[in-house]
């Protein structure tokens, strides 16, 4: 049987190493991870302080994600996520406290959206009627457009077409900056073109926003894992790849102390670990250039944080927003909402959960100041139920 070898056990790895195997029986599949758990990016880590699993990060999905859903299916992990019956996102003034949604009504996309914009209240009306044509150009945007637009940032794109500046941070900037973890102005325009198009007018329900209900290691390792042995799958966790060997394609997977010899191999890695592990004296010359083109791209940081609390600091229907011209805590999730009640950690009531995206800025910002920034959000927009967190990482 032809050996093929997996290297890499997050998402794109598993989902790569059930492809092959529901698509050749013939094959023998070896998937390696490095770490004692699968799911890569996406897994939780223990606080040593105070034994509790938290999520590297808060993550969410979308029905739009269907290729994510269609794994999570496949491995039968159904009561790992909740997902909203429609799309509704909520947008919160700090200070003020101001909450007002968008959220979908009866109209066909693109315009699904258009009766709570039009009512938004953090646009001027002139934004909105500006936000339309934009809406519209690029709901009926084809591929061929969308790739012409790949040299140009999306700051530089909107602001061409007419969009203020308040348009750009409060609403586009937002929805780019959350599903690509990238300022507005960095932005690929062909990228992020794609994104509203699939996503945000392409379908009604595209941006039904979907929650874990336990730990992420809790949520889906079992289930992941228990779907690869079921379709026959090696799984090798605590297993690092060195390096390739070649001879004019490759033919083995150097590990610390064994050399697995192979007839196919998926690398389903970040860039830079892909890069080091294709480079050797022995590659073929084709590979260079993968090599090089993986070495020239860059990473923009994500930090997570986690507030828990002994008792309940947010209003009792209140469940994630949008904080509007926050940088830093931009958003907040009511982790309490998401988790069953049976994974909610002893003595804490309160679990709000906040995602820093394209956090470049803040990376050398010691534990304190984030939380002078979580306290002055919370504080202002909550007096009354403020208090300090149990728990802050």
């Amino acid at each position: 049987m032809p050996r093929v070898v997996v290297v890499g056990g997050g998402l794109a790895g598993i989902t790569a190493a059930l492809a092959i195997a529901d698509e050749r029986d013939d094959a023998d599949i070896t998937l390696l991870e490095s770490r004692s758990q699968l799911g890569g990016r996406v897994t939780s880590i223990t606080d040593p302080a105070s034994g509790i699993a938290l999520d590297n990060c808060q993550h969410a999905c979308f029905r739009v994600y269907s290729r994510f859903l269609q794994l999570i299916a496949r491995s039968g992990a159904y009561a790992s996520i909740k997902l909203q019956s429609r799309t509704e996102i909520p947008f919160m003034q700090v200070g003020g406290g101001r909450i007002a949604a968008l959220r979908d009504g009866k109209l066909a996309p693109p315009n699904h959206m258009a009766g709570s914009l039009l009512t938004f209240p953090f646009l001027s009306f002139k934004d909105k009627l500006a936000m339309r044509k934009v809406i519209k150009e690029l709901a009926g945007m084809s591929a061929e457009d969308m790739s012409s637009l790949d040299d140009q940032d999306f700051r530089s794109w909107l602001q061409a077409k007419g969009q203020s500046e308040r348009a750009i941070n409060r609403f586009w900037g937002y929805f780019v900056m959350a599903a690509l973890n990238t300022p507005v102005e960095q932005a690929s325009a062909a990228l992020s073109a794609f994104l509203f198009q699939r996503g945000l007018f392409g379908d009604p329900h595209a941006f039904d926003v979907g929650a874990f209900t336990s730990d992420l290691s809790d949520s889906i390792h079992p289930d992941l894992h228990s779907a690869l042995k079921q379709a026959g799958v090696e799984i090798r966790l605590n297993t690092s790849a060195r390096g390739l060997r070649w001879q004019g394609t490759c033919t083995a997977v150097e590990l610390a102390d064994e050399v697995l010899e192979c007839d196919e191999v998926v690398l389903a890695l970040p860039h830079h670990l892909c890069a080091r592990i294709l480079s050797s004296k022995e590659m073929p010359e084709q590979v260079q250039s993968v090599v090089d083109h993986a070495t020239s791209l860059r990473y923009t940081a994500l930090i997570g944080i986690h507030a828990l609390h002994s008792q309940q600091v947010l209003p009792d229907d209140f469940t994630f927003c949008v904080c509007v011209d926050e940088p830093v805590i931009q958003m907040l999730f009511n982790r309490s909402a998401e988790v069953d009640p049976g994974n909610m950690p002893v003595g804490i009531t309160q679990w709000v959960s906040i995602p820093v995206s394209a956090a470049g800025p803040w990376l050398d910002w010691k534990e304190e100041k984030f939380l002078t920034e979580y306290t002055r959000v919370m504080k202002s927009t909550f007096p009354e139920r403020w208090e300090e967190p149990e728990v802050f990482k």
